[in-house]
């Protein structure tokens, strides 16, 4: 009787996988393992091995018509049960245990939303202990274990949910795109010095920190040595902003920039795409998406998208520590500018400001998130 996990189980694909998705599947996992580049040599180079032997049969037409024969033989109710991946969740459930698994899953969404991850695992681990091959509860799972930081975890649900339904886009995009980010700054070869540097591999982050802040601060003080003359057309077309200059704008996106970056590295803030980019998981019901809104309306006017952020996600319980810390820090250097630019402008400044601020800001949270070693995210 076999023990271990079988190919298909390996690779995380359904038994009825097309050849392009075991290729696609075996490229992933090998630049993931791959011993050259995982910090747990012994474990890679086991795994390794094990997706390599499963690649090569299932790969292959005939040695994978007999391997898929010696699973038949010894799972005989596999094909009814276990490996029965396509049918509806309706139909692979019996009423009965259907309503509590929805209640417990419904219950986890809702629990996540307001950012009770522990809390939300637990109600996963209950309907799985009804329902053990529900796609929808792993990809739950997968989700509160990247919004944790915990990239590893994350990748083996995500894995198990796509093995239960392959038909779930959603669940392969955030797979695919939870590998990439954790393959890209260990491939071998594709990664420039510099890369490497502001990772932490080259330079130590406190010689980072003491550049780039002073960096930072010298770039808020050129707004007071040469704050520039204002644009001509804004007092024609934008009357709000009309003393502003060049000088300001670009410096203020710079400074703000480099804050976002060094917040970022520093560990403050969590990775962009968790606290920003708004995912249904499955839900029926309605969720404001404020991480797009505040996107949206903060070109237009930050406090009034920063006010309507917060009692929004306050209501639902879904408010970001790490997009509050991004608040405060447009704050102090929207108010910072305002002192240091022209008197007549310091109203505008502290109003308008922050408008530039946060965008430059998140772009720098991005960078940051880019560089910073894929470790520092968790297991």
């Amino acid at each position: 009787m076999r023990t271990g996990r079988t190919h298909y189980e390996v690779l995380g694909v359904p038994r009825d996988a097309t050849i392009a998705q075991i290729r696609r599947r075996y490229r992933q996992l090998v630049r993931h393992y791959h011993p050259d580049v995982a910090t747990d040599k012994e474990t890679a180079h086991r795994l390794f091995l094990q997706i390599k032997e499963a690649y090569e049969v299932l790969s292959d037409p005939i040695r994978r018509r007999e391997y898929d024969a010696s699973l038949a033989a010894e799972y005989p109710h596999s094909a009814t049960t276990t490996f029965r991946r396509n049918a509806s969740p309706a139909s692979s459930r019996t009423a009965k245990t259907a309503d509590p698994v929805e209640k417990l899953l419904k219950n986890a969404r809702w629990s996540f939303i307001q950012r009770r991850f522990n809390e939300a695992a637990e109600y996963c681990r209950k309907a799985l202990n009804i329902e053990p091959h529900n796609a929808a509860v792993f990809a739950m799972l997968g989700d509160i274990f990247r919004a944790q930081g915990k990239v590893n975890q994350a990748i083996k649900y995500y894995s198990y949910a796509i093995q239960f339904n392959p038909s779930d886009k959603e669940t392969e995009r955030k797979l695919d795109r939870l590998m990439d980010r954790k393959v890209r700054p260990q491939q071998a070869g594709t990664v420039s010095p510099t890369v490497q540097a502001v990772s932490g591999l080259n330079i130590n982050l406190m010689t980072i920190n003491f550049v780039w802040w002073g960096i930072a601060v010298f770039l808020m003080l050129l707004i007071w040595v040469n704050p520039g003359k204002p644009i001509p057309w804004l007092k024609l077309y934008i009357p709000y902003i009309q003393h502003w200059s060049w000088n300001l704008v670009l410096l203020l996106a710079a400074s703000s920039a480099i804050v976002g970056m060094l917040l970022s590295l520093n560990g403050f803030l969590s990775h962009p795409d968790e606290e920003l980019v708004f995912e249904t998981h499955g839900s029926k019901w309605s969720v404001v998406p404020t991480g797009p809104i505040l996107l949206l309306t903060s070109g237009f006017f930050f406090p009034a998208a920063a006010v309507f952020y917060i009692v929004v996600s306050l209501v639902q319980g879904s408010l970001s520590r790490s997009v509050v810390t991004v608040f405060l820090a447009v704050v102090v250097i929207a108010t910072a500018a305002s002192v240091l630019y022209v008197p007549e402008a310091r109203r505008e400044v502290l109003l308008f400001g922050g408008n530039v601020s946060f965008w430059a800001m998140l772009f720098g949270w991005y960078i940051g998130a880019l560089f910073k070693p894929v470790s520092e995210w968790g297991d």
